[in-house]
């Protein structure tokens, strides 16, 4: 292609190394994008506009300058092709000047579409030179100039390569410039700061608190459920290398912070655009969040920067082998390759390591259990061992060898996985070894240690328990309006939690309704009437059932009725009497003395069961008359392992002892005198054979006492069986306090009734 050539005066340019003049279209470009967004023509017309106005903004040409004695005698238009330069008058470029060979030099774009053309010496003889050194062909650059002879033999004609920037190119270039320069003060303030501070004030950074049931299962989600390898270099090389070619190539030289995928998530909204540092940032601090947010990048970079300071780069890469989440609940690369291919992460080879790094941006869509997109975890798989192979992980044939693998996937990860977490259960253990019994530190960063937790918790029976709650409330409870519920099943001679429901989907709610303060209803009679029965007062003693103050008379008799009876019939006039009998003090101090620590006063609604109070308690207090008058130690952990000191979770059998704390355990106490408990449990026996709860006869020997506030808003059932020595409380209800007037109490002792029937069998 010919392009066009024009004679230039020495007045234009005078010198070869004068910057060529702005072109005028740049300011009208950017005026005319302006003026199209402004365009109060219909979208499509304005769409139209933008587009054709960052066309003119994009345009950007060539071309190519003849310089002889310090003057700018010709330019050439390069518009593609090839253009020779020399004496020759058939040339595109005619430079007639002493040393100049007939054709001397070629300037050709090498193939359609390239930007810039490459400079090449045609056999010349007397050579071009580039910075005063000869070459035969270059590559060339904007501004770049080449002397068609040599320098030492007088002034040679000089061609000067024109190819500036388009307008829209200069604004990207002077912002990644810009964007560079921030990110060196950005990270200079961050360096000052923590030199200021004293150095990075994360000291120490644990692993997660392990939860595990009785049959070692794992069953924790919020702390997470990484099982970790003892060492770096127990994962494999190229699993480590599969990782950094795929998340973050530049971990080994950066400083940890990615502020170009920063800024990219943000204006895009899409998350991401964190290296492994800031990654590792939101595994070991969960308080940094996982929201699409300016506040949540900003936390993530101080975070991430103050382990960048604290720690070595083999150290972080460590933490996010032990912690990433690769699917079906697995939290590790050690546990996913158990999972997937049933073998340790360090026996995998590189097309297994590839296929589970593969997972990490989405690991349930790009799961091979996916069966809606089966191919690919294999499609990414062969992304990562590209990545692998770019950064010279892989060599030609390693890449063929590693993409012709079989994906080869343990079948049973596919099916329902055996993984299953108890988050609510989970929550209430780290409170219990946070609380008084345990005392651990496990929110300071200094403090925090790595345990492994043996939990009371028994999978089969809280399988049962979270299936008959769901049931119930898709059926009979939701029909009569209840949302809501949460269960707990304790073994009430040991106080072990065998089954602890903390209400419906986790994910959408993590408020906790077993430890939700709700109104016990009638379940709060029974310290009432324990009460009356140590003051001396008989199952079979009559009580009249006149209206007593705001409170109307039996709703099965007009005269007087037993004490036994009145309890069966859940009669709040009989409870009023016998707590006014006794004392409202001495009501109180029996709750008290059986575990219920919410404020109480001495009123009338405290005795019906109008003032708030806790599942759990409620539940153990009702333990203790189960357990003939015993103390119940309610708990939820079994032992505990300091991982620090044993190693490993696959080495807790041969744990040195100064690893291990098997709890001491409550002290036995008589809180109820034999005699009275006996006239207790016969009294709740009572409540299911012949009174409200009799839908729980459907076990043979079940005890326990119905509970429903007005209207309601709350409805109970807490009750026993002596054969099983399971003790089970069920709240039912909704969040926002709406009622639901079919509900009662009777209803939850249907749904006790099912699941302690399914628990015994």
């Amino acid at each position: 292609m010919v392009g066009t050539t024009e004679q230039a005066s020495p007045e234009d340019i005078t010198a070869p190394g004068a910057a060529p003049e702005p072109e005028p279209e740049s300011a009208a470009g950017w005026l005319n994008l302006w003026q199209a967004f402004r365009d109060p023509a219909p979208a499509c017309g304005r769409r139209r506009s933008v587009v054709a106005a960052l066309g003119g903004l994009k345009r950007h040409g060539a071309w190519l300058e003849l310089w002889v004695g310090g003057h700018c005698r010709q330019r050439l238009a390069l518009e593609g092709g090839r253009y020779r330069i020399g004496r020759d008058p058939l040339c595109e470029l005619q430079a007639d000047a002493t040393g100049v060979s007939r054709v001397h030099a070629i300037v050709e774009q090498e193939r359609p579409g390239d930007r810039d053309y490459v400079g090449e010496d045609f056999g010349s003889a007397n050579g071009v030179f580039h910075r005063d050194r000869r070459i035969r062909a270059i590559h060339l650059r904007d501004g770049d100039r080449l002397q068609l002879g040599s320098p030492l033999k007088g002034e040679a004609p000089t061609l000067v390569y024109r190819h500036p920037r388009s307008p829209l190119g200069q604004l990207v270039h002077w912002g990644a410039i810009g964007a560079l320069v921030g990110s060196g003060v950005a990270l200079g303030g961050l360096l000052l700061a923590t030199t200021v501070s004293g150095g990075s004030s994360i000291r120490s950074v644990s692993g997660p608190v392990k939860v595990f049931s009785t049959d070692g299962r794992q069953i924790d989600a919020a702390e997470g459920s990484s099982t970790a390898l003892p060492t770096l270099n127990d994962y494999p090389l190229h699993l480590r290398q599969a990782l950094i070619a795929s998340e973050d190539s530049r971990f080994g030289w950066n400083s940890g912070i990615d502020l170009f995928g920063t800024a990219r998530s943000l204006l895009l909204g899409t998350g991401g655009g964190s290296g492994l540092t800031q990654q590792v940032a939101r595994m070991v601090y969960p308080a940094v969040g996982t929201d699409v947010s300016l506040a949540r990048k900003l936390r993530e970079l101080w975070v991430a920067w103050q382990l960048e300071a604290g720690f070595s780069k083999n150290r972080i890469l460590k933490m996010y082998l032990d912690r990433a989440y690769l699917g079906l609940g697995a939290e590790g690369f050690e546990q996913a390759a158990q999972l997937y291919f049933r073998k340790s992460a360090s026996a995998l080879d590189v097309a297994e390591s590839a296929f589970l790094v593969g997972l990490l941006p989405s690991p349930n869509s790009y799961s091979p259990c996916n069966r809606e997109n089966p191919t690919w975890g294999r499609e990414r798989r062969d992304l990562v061992l590209w990545r692998m192979h770019a950064e010279g992980y892989l060599s030609d044939q390693a890449l063929i060898d590693a993409r012709r693998r079989p994906l080869n996937i343990d079948p049973s990860a596919c099916r329902d996985s055996t993984y299953s977490s108890y988050p609510f259960f989970s929550d209430y253990v780290i409170g219990e070894l946070e609380g008084r019994r345990f005392g651990l530190d496990l929110s300071s960063p200094e403090a925090r240690g790595n345990y492994a937790v043996i939990s009371s918790i028994d999978p089969r029976l809280q399988a049962i328990a979270q299936k008959q709650l769901k049931v119930f409330l898709e059926g009979p409870g939701g029909r009569a309006g209840l949302t809501q519920g949460a269960l707990i099943s304790i073994d009430y001679s040991t106080g072990a939690i065998l089954a602890y429901v903390g209400g419906g989907d986790y994910s959408r709610s993590s408020f906790d309704r077993v430890q939700a303060l709700r109104q016990p209803g009638s379940t709060f009679k029974m310290f009432s009437f324990l009460a009356a029965l140590e003051a001396g007062v008989k199952p079979g003693d009559a009580v009249s059932c006149a209206p007593l103050a705001y409170v109307a008379g039996c709703r099965h008799s007009s005269g007087n009725t037993s004490v036994a009876a009145g309890f069966a019939s859940s009669e709040n006039v009989v409870a009023l009497r016998l707590a006014q009998q006794v004392g409202l003090n001495k009501v109180v101090a029996k709750a008290r003395q059986l575990g219920i620590s919410t404020p109480l006063e001495e009123s009338f609604s405290m005795v019906l069961g109008g003032k708030e109070t806790y599942l759990y308690e409620l539940a153990r207090a009702y333990a203790v008359v189960a357990n003939g008058g015993r103390s119940v130690p309610l708990h939820g952990v079994n032992r505990i392992y300091d991982l620090g000191i044993c190693g490993s979770v696959r080495n807790l059998a041969d744990c040195p002892p100064s690893g291990v704390t098997t709890p001491i355990g409550e002290r036995p106490q008589q809180l109820i005198e034999p005699a009275v408990a006996a006239e207790m449990d016969a009294l709740l026996r009572q409540v299911v054979s012949g009174g409200t709860g009799g839908a729980a006869a459907v076990v043979a020997d079940a005890r326990g006492k119905t509970g429903t506030t007005d209207n309601g808003v709350d409805v109970l059932f807490v009750g026993y069986s002596p054969s099983s020595r399971i003790l089970t409380g069920i709240w039912m209800g909704n969040d926002d306090n709406r009622p639901a007037q079919a509900a009662s109490g009777a209803l939850v002792a249907q749904l006790w009734g099912q699941v302690m029937r399914a628990l015994a069998s």
